[in-house]
């Protein structure tokens, strides 16, 4: 960049507004210019560039960050934040399918694949043994997600490493063993990420993760599957069709509380 252009850039120390929101509203413009998933010039860069603090530019990138509008990836730089990826929970539906409805190809990286009889990683199960599956989604080599799949042991015996690394769970059962998926359990938490799934996925010990648990049961009502979906939040979003039909009235008053709810059913009186 000429001495000039350089220049144009500069800051005005005569604004009324701060440095750090002025040099934010510069990235602003930059960040409409980049791709998704771009990756954003290094802080020295931006130091020289605007004639500002390091001090500034980490401020005017950490607002941008809580926004949304970047992410920091360790070890990486900093990239402007891409398109979130919103996984339907109206109904059963492979972890694959919300990549493949944008038109993505992610990559499924087997991390572990064992045989356990210890209860504490099978408590999402109802037998004494299963097997293990940890799979790490990337595209384009940037890390999506973590999931931890349990199968109990009467299926998990009859799946083998090949089938896992070539095909979704899901795909397995139904197709390779013909089993009928009847309904599943979902729950939605929060945890800071933990050592064993920091690393893979790109960020600090501590970082917020979004979490998936997804309980699978047979026609039966056997268990037949176990997953926690540890997501990246700058990457998912959650989204859940709701019908208000059968919408239940609650009579309540937040100014004079009651010591019970009443609640009523929408068609019932």
């Amino acid at each position: 960049m000429s001495e000039d252009n350089l220049e144009q850039e500069r800051l005005r120390r005569d604004s009324s507004a701060s440095m750090h929101e002025q040099l934010a509203d510069r990235l602003r413009a930059l960040i409409a210019q980049l791709p998704q998933d771009g990756r954003m010039p290094g802080e020295m860069e931006l130091v020289r560039r605007y004639g500002v603090s390091r001090t500034t530019v980490r401020r005017a990138l950490g607002a941008l960050v809580d926004k949304g509008l970047l992410v920091r990836r360790q070890g990486a730089g900093t990239f402007v934040a891409p398109r979130k990826l919103v996984h339907p929970l109206d109904q059963l539906r492979p972890f694959v399918s919300i990549f493949a409805s944008v038109g993505k190809r992610p990559e499924g990286r087997i991390l572990r694949f064992e045989w356990s009889e210890d209860p504490a990683e099978l408590s999402g199960l109802d037998t004494t043994a299963g097997l293990l599956i940890r799979r790490l989604y990337t595209i384009d080599g940037a890390p999506q997600a973590v999931a931890d799949i349990s199968v109990p042991d009467h299926v998990g015996q009859r799946i083998s490493r090949a089938q896992i690394e070539e095909h979704p769970i899901y795909q397995v059962l139904q197709e390779e063993f013909g089993l009928i998926l009847g309904h599943g359990d979902i729950t939605l938490t929060s945890v800071g990420a933990p050592a064993h799934l920091a690393e893979p996925l790109g960020i600090r010990v501590g970082d917020p993760l979004l979490v998936l648990t997804r309980t699978t049961y047979d026609k039966a009502d056997r268990i037949i599957e176990h997953a926690v979906y540890h997501l990246l939040p700058d990457r998912f979003a959650l989204r859940l069709t709701v019908d208000a039909e059968e919408i239940e009235n609650v009579s309540y008053s937040f100014r004079h509380p009651a010591p019970t709810l009443v609640m009523r059913h929408e068609g019932h009186g």
